[in-house]
């Protein structure tokens, strides 16, 4: 393994950790009743937006086989696959917004920080599994989807989209 991956692997794994930490602060700051609050998000309540900040890291574990599979073949081959889905924007968010719901329900005061850590390891085993070569790989996105998604995204940057959107929402939580 030559430096730069071994210092791509550690800024990542030093990221993830950062924004647990500030999970588990943030979670820590709540009570259950806040969760059921409005947020700063209209029609969202504040356990909502933590399900769907939560959902960011969870969608990598899908996102991440793809990206691998798709980065040995040459870039532009994931295209047609991300103009498909961005076809299927407008269902998309409909099914996002009802999931953050749904997963508000499901990921209950409780449980939420646990799934949060099961989801961090599970990432960190997941980055301890690319190889040098693969940092690089990647593929295209439905930008219409997220406006953090970028047409084409290698793996690293795969890695660094759940943290770009958990900051993007944290300041939604009201207090």
């Amino acid at each position: 393994m030559n430096i730069d991956s071994h210092s791509t692997k550690d800024i990542i794994k030093a990221e993830l950790e950062s924004t647990r930490a500030t999970f588990h602060a943030l979670l820590d700051s709540l009570s259950e009743s806040d969760l059921r609050k409005k947020s700063c998000n209209a029609g969202w309540t504040n356990g909502e937006i933590l399900a769907h900040m939560l959902f960011g890291f969870i969608i990598l574990n899908a996102l991440l086989p793809m990206a691998r599979l798709w980065g040995w073949f040459p870039k532009w081959t994931s295209r047609p696959f991300a103009g498909l889905l961005n076809l299927f924007t407008v269902p998309f968010n409909w099914i996002n917004a009802l999931g953050a719901r749904m997963q508000a329900r499901v990921f209950t005061y409780h449980r939420i920080g646990n799934l949060f850590d099961r989801i961090y390891f599970s990432l960190i085993k997941q980055i301890n599994s690319i190889k040098d070569e693969e940092w690089e790989h990647g593929m295209c996105y439905p930008t219409r989807w997220d406006a953090n998604f970028n047409d084409f995204m290698t793996i690293e940057k795969l890695f660094h989209y759940p943290v770009i959107h958990f900051n993007f929402h944290i300041e939604q939580i009201a207090r």
